[in-house]
Order: C-alpha cells, then sequence, then structure tokens
C-alpha cells in the first residue's frame, strides 16, 4: 500500500491509500454505530420529604413540610445553598436557615408591653391579648411614667430596629435582683 503525501492548510497529511482509508471509515462507522446502538439509561427522579425551619431572632420558628422531587442533584444543592442541613436520612430532609429579622408573624402582631412587671411581648394590643414571650423584670418605680404609660398601651414591633431599640432603651430599667430569682 502507498503513502501519499498531502499538504492542505499548511498542515502535512498522510492519506494511506483506498484500502486504508475505507478500513479507516469503516472503524469510524462502527465506533459511531456503537455509541447509537448504547441504551440511555435514565434516573428516575428521587422523591423526598423536606422540613425547612425558618428562625428569627425573636424566637419564632416557622415550618415548612413538602415533597421535593428531584431531578438534578446539583440544582437541588443550589437551591438549598442558603440552607443547613439539620437531618438527613432517606427519603427526608431537614434544612435550617437562621434570619436576621424578627417574623413575618411577629411584625403583623406583635406588641411590647407589660406584665406582671416584666417586659413582654403580647399578640395584639397587651390590654386585650395574650402574652407571647416575656424578656426581664423592669423596675417600675425607676421607669419614667411616659414610658411605663407606652407599655401599658402597647409598643407596635414593625421591624427589627423597632425590636431591638425597645429591649435596648428598657433594658436600662431591669430589675437584676428579679433576673436571678
Amino acid at each position: 500500500m502507498g503513502k501519499l503525501w498531502l499538504v492542505l492548510n499548511g498542515i502535512v497529511v498522510i492519506i494511506i491509500g483506498v484500502i486504508g482509508v475505507q478500513a479507516l471509515m469503516n472503524t469510524e462507522e462502527n465506533k459511531k454505530a456503537e455509541v447509537e446502538e448504547v441504551p440511555v439509561v435514565a434516573q428516575n427522579p428521587l422523591t423526598i420529604e423536606l422540613t425547612l425551619e425558618t428562625h428569627y431572632i425573636d424566637g419564632k420558628v416557622e415550618r415548612e413540610h413538602l415533597e421535593e422531587t428531584i431531578a438534578s442533584m446539583e440544582d437541588f444543592w443550589s437551591e438549598y445553598e442558603d440552607w443547613q442541613v439539620m437531618e438527613q436520612k432517606e427519603g427526608f430532609m431537614r434544612f435550617r436557615k437562621e434570619v436576621d429579622d424578627i417574623s413575618p408573624y411577629l411584625k403583623a402582631n406583635g406588641y411590647f408591653g407589660i406584665k406582671d412587671g416584666k417586659l413582654t411581648i403580647f399578640e395584639g394590643v397587651p390590654l386585650q391579648e395574650a402574652a407571647v414571650q416575656s424578656f426581664y423584670q423592669i423596675d417600675t418605680e425607676e421607669l419614667e411614667s411616659h414610658l411605663f404609660e407606652k407599655l401599658k398601651e402597647g409598643i407596635k414591633i414593625d421591624s427589627k430596629h423597632d425590636y431591638t431599640k425597645v429591649l435596648e432603651t428598657f433594658r436600662s430599667y431591669q430589675n437584676a435582683e428579679a433576673v436571678n430569682s
């Protein structure tokens, strides 16, 4: 079998001969046919139960339970990249996310007030609604009268700023003896 040298666009190409070229082409065609005949194994999507826990600075925890069908693990992990895996077992995962804000529930319903001498968060106006969370005992004798009136009426909590401002303001009136008892 003879060899023929050919230069195409500065590249030296060796043509082996008609029989050799046909053999190479047959080999390439066979490889393509083999690739085309290989069955593609489709992986069934994975379905798991998820619990998403969102923790807010006011102590409120919101839980969402859902069923997630996972077609791509890469997509799944990128969707929950801001979440921390707390529990994982076959067919179930529990994620947690810390949110540096007060809960939507507190923004909608929360009021600071006073109950039994303690700074307390109420669900609604303090005179009418139930206490949700108590913080610390306030020395009401040291408390300025206008601040005491505000607590009795209820101080609406609309934002994280409101929440932290009220806690800081009344911390200076904290009764140290009552806290330890």
